[in-house]
């Protein structure tokens, strides 16, 4: 089957399964070119709204906007670019977590780690150019590593984030050393003895503040333990690297929509939800939208050749699909719905009634959308006009079938016979 054959869910089913699991693995092996990374979201988004990747068709929704969660907004596919960060944030833990792995004992002797800390080794012209991107990874992979001292023998005292003020000389500053008197590649074993710490009188508040904390905590001279380091998110320790919890913390957001339970119900048709999402973000390409972006076309209703066409129109207004809704009404034994806006009619698909559950009222908006679109698509581009009795009984058909095949699901148990009395 063509990839052109598959519903525009469908296309986005594939994106999110092999299109992401074939990239995956190069993505948690090395950071991708910027460019590269770019032409596969291009390709991505190109295939997803024209259904191959030779085809330039205008996006109905932005690429950014399609990687949020679907409770916010999206699609829920991770932008490849953050996507690729957070996996190779991993190697960055690797270096850390005495994993016992070969590339780590090989990098940290061909980088000479254990002579100074990774946070301030500085690329050279003949180091690949993996391990140039990796570094360019610390500043966002400082946010997460967190060190528990112990002896202290292998925490950098400057360097490591090891106290809650966070990496040392980020906090005291350059000055920070020779105020301190505590070398700049010192390890935080090599401040303190067995008598106490070895730092220099304080000359700041903010070196009252360490000497505070300082004078809190054990001695790490005294302690047989060994440092070690921990993946921390928003405060709570992970004990290792977790992608998807990391991923979180990274992702952009937006707020929660309240819509967003209406269009991804579970149980819903894909096709439907699909339609269904781009129509409430009023992101299909009514008439009235394409004379805004300048396309010289008739405003005219091509469903009642009675009004200027528009989304609310067009689902909400219009003679023929209000004969549509009539026919549902008089199936749910109600009366006909007035509809002053979008709004209006999600909520009324939301609204659960003993005759009406919501569950029924959001399969029967979904179908009608869907199918007032693809017949206004078909009188347009085939001149083909069919009856609105005829896309109730596709409706109708649409419902059953579904209501069938989800008759186990407790939401759908005693709706056939809600639909059908």
């Amino acid at each position: 089957m063509g990839s052109r054959s598959l519903s525009f869910a469908g296309r986005t089913q594939l994106i999110s399964s092999i299109i992401y699991g074939t990239v995956n693995f190069r993505m948690s092996t090395f950071m991708l070119p910027k460019g590269c990374v770019k032409k596969i979201e291009s390709l991505c988004s190109r295939f997803l709204w024209s259904g191959g990747i030779d085809t330039h068709s205008k996006a109905k929704v932005s690429w950014a906007t399609v990687c949020l969660p679907k409770n916010e907004g999206g699609l829920g596919p991770r932008s490849f670019s953050l996507w690729n960060t957070t996996l190779c944030l991993r190697l960055i833990w690797l270096l850390f977590s005495s994993c016992g792995s070969l590339w780590v004992a090989w990098q940290r002797h061909l980088h000479k780690l254990d002579m100074g800390s990774f946070w301030t080794a500085q690329p050279k012209s003949n180091d690949s150019w993996f391990w140039k991107s990796i570094l360019k990874l610390r500043g966002l992979a400082t946010k997460f590593i967190s060190c528990h001292v112990g002896n202290g023998s292998k925490a950098w005292f400057w360097h490591d984030n090891w106290s809650p003020f966070g990496p040392l000389l980020s906090y005291l500053g350059e000055d920070g050393p020779r105020s301190t008197r505590i070398p700049l590649n010192a390890r935080v074993s090599a401040a303190c003895n067995r008598q106490g710490w070895t730092l220099a009188s304080p000359r700041s508040d903010q070196a009252v503040a360490l000497q505070v904390y300082l004078s809190s905590i054990d001695l790490p001279s005294l302690a047989s333990e060994e440092d070690s380091f921990e993946w921390v998110i928003d405060g709570k320790v992970m004990g290792n690297f977790s992608s998807n919890k990391t991923w979180e913390a990274l992702r952009p957001r937006d707020s929660e929509k309240d819509w967003a339970k209406l269009v991804w119900f579970k149980g819903s048709i894909p096709r439907h939800s699909f339609n269904m999402w781009i129509t409430n973000l009023n992101r299909l390409p009514t008439l009235d939208r394409l004379v805004s972006w300048g396309f010289q076309v008739t405003t005219t209703c091509s469903l009642c050749s009675a009004a200027f066409e528009t989304r609310e129109h067009l689902f909400l207004h219009c003679a023929f699909t209000k004969i549509i809704w009539g026919l549902i009404s008089n199936r749910l034994n109600m009366l006909l719905p007035y509809f002053s806006n979008w709004s209006a009619l999600l909520n009324w698909a939301k609204v659960s009634l003993p005759s009406s559950p919501s569950t029924l009222r959001l399969l029967l908006s979904h179908a009608l959308v869907y199918g007032v679109w693809r017949q206004r698509n078909n009188i347009i581009h085939n001149h083909v006009v069919v009856l609105p009795l005829t896309i109730f009984k596709d409706i109708d058909r649409q419902i059953i079938n579904t209501i069938t095949a989800r008759r186990k699901m407790k939401k759908f148990r005693n709706l056939m016979q809600l639909w059908l009395h």
